[in-house]
């Protein structure tokens, strides 16, 4: 009742404590009204939301946990919001017949496979299924793949501290001393490119002079950059590939003295690229009609015989379209497919070249792992340092493989050679000072 008409009941009725007290027992009757009906209203909306709201087990619980009985992977996550089952596994491991034993949550029955302990296929989209109550839920696989650290020290490898903040994923180190029996001075730098951050890129162009230095500071300067290609006159003499722009076509001629006149040969020489799918490769490369095909194996050449056909489409046999976003043309071939593939003579780096195969020089060389470490290898050669002379092709193929590489080529060497790390040289070039070069390999 509203406080003006209990006024004006009080100026027409005389018997005001009646009247009062009517009021009174009014008001405390609607609040009583008032309040059972706000609390009847509070239990209907916890009896509402209650009933609305399923149980944890409903909504995210549906597969407690689940173990990977073989191979075993390093660890195991059900994500039961996003319905998804996280499997980590070292990137080696066979994932095409993995046994898995899922826990259940009650009330939860196998739709597909119809074992909680069933075998799976894991290269392949493999899901599983579920039903609660009626509902089928479908979960799938997701492969998380961890690489195991790169650590060298082992094998006499010391990490290097000298060269300014590097990045995470990258390291470098200085080799031993000694290699069979060699005096030597060598570096590495390792990426692990399996790193979002890290960037591989391919520096230079068709032609034109630079130091390494000189590319550093005009390349956004790289945490590392190396020499790369062969090139003469200030021109490249092999494949360059850059954001999948063919920079320098991959048809290198060779002239060869036969039987005392001149002769022509078309080897197919190796190449180092980065490919679309964000994983590296060493190929033999011919660039034909302005493809470039990789072959599986390189055409036979050799100083002294007759040369083999010109490379295309169909010869070397195996032939197949390469289109790698970055790389890099030189040779030869070090390691291939994880072993020694020292195709020196087939792709025409004899004694005349200038490499020097078998001899003693300065060397730089690109391989990765089958983890994705990417490394860039160079070492000191003709007594920069004393009695040091340098390593031959069969030399560093050797270190290569022994660091775990399963593909890598040699680039151009001597006193070309030359590797940078936050613009700080590693190795004392040959020439007495940095050599200008055409092309250049690098990691930002």
């Amino acid at each position: 009742m509203p406080y003006k008409t209990v006024r004006i009941i009080k100026n027409e009725i005389n018997d005001w404590p009646e009247v009062i007290g009517h009021v009174k027992i009014s008001l405390i009757m609607k609040h009583s009204l008032r309040i059972e009906n706000a609390f009847i209203f509070l239990i209907l909306s916890l009896t509402v939301l209650a009933s609305c709201r399923e149980k944890p087990d409903d909504i995210k619980d549906y597969i407690i946990s689940a173990e990977t009985v073989l191979p075993v992977a390093e660890s195991v996550d059900v994500d039961n919001f996003a319905h998804q089952i996280v499997l980590k596994y070292q990137s080696s491991s066979d994932l095409s017949n993995v046994q898995i034993k899922l826990n259940l949550a009650e009330g939860v029955e196998m739709v597909e496979p119809a074992a909680a302990v069933a075998y799976y296929d894991l290269t392949t989209e493999a899901v599983v299924k579920v039903k609660y109550r009626g509902t089928t839920i479908k979960y799938n696989f997701v492969i998380d793949y961890v690489n195991p650290a790169f650590d060298p020290t082992s094998k006499g490898w010391v990490k290097c501290t000298n060269f300014g903040t590097l990045p995470s994923y990258l390291s470098v180190y200085k080799g031993p001393a000694v290699y069979e029996s060699k005096n030597i001075v060598a570096y590495i730098a390792v990426a692990d490119m399996n790193n979002q951050n890290a960037k591989f890129s391919v520096l230079g162009e068709k032609s034109g002079y630079n130091t390494p230095s000189a590319l550093y500071e005009s390349s956004s300067k790289p945490v590392v950059i190396m020499n790369a290609g062969y090139f003469w006159s200030g021109s490249a003499l092999g494949l360059v590939v850059r954001n999948s722009v063919t920079v320098r076509d991959g048809n290198p001629m060779v002239y060869r003295t036969l039987n005392e006149v001149s002769t022509v040969y078309y080897p197919t020489q190796a190449a180092f690229g980065y490919e679309t799918n964000g994983t590296f490769s060493a190929n033999w490369a011919y660039t034909s009609s302005g493809v470039t095909y990789s072959y599986p194996s390189p055409s036979p050449n050799k100083t002294g015989t007759a040369p083999m056909a010109i490379p295309t489409s169909l010869y070397p046999a195996g032939a197949a379209r390469w289109s790698p976003v970055m790389a890099i043309g030189a040779g030869p071939m070090l390691v291939n497919d994880g072993t020694y593939s020292n195709t020196w003579e087939a792709e025409m780096f004899d004694a005349s070249s200038g490499v020097g195969p078998t001899a003693n020089n300065p060397r730089s060389a690109i391989g990765v792992t089958e983890y994705g470490y990417l490394i860039f290898f160079v070492c000191e050669g003709r007594n920069m340092t004393p009695n040091t002379p340098g390593l031959s092709l069969e030399n560093v193929a050797g270190i290569l493989l022994d660091l775990g590489c399963g593909e890598a080529i040699n680039l151009d060497g001597g006193g070309s050679s030359c590797m940078l790390i936050n613009g700080q040289e590693t190795i004392k070039p040959s020439d007495g000072t940095q050599r200008k070069i055409v092309t250049a390999v690098a990691v930002y």
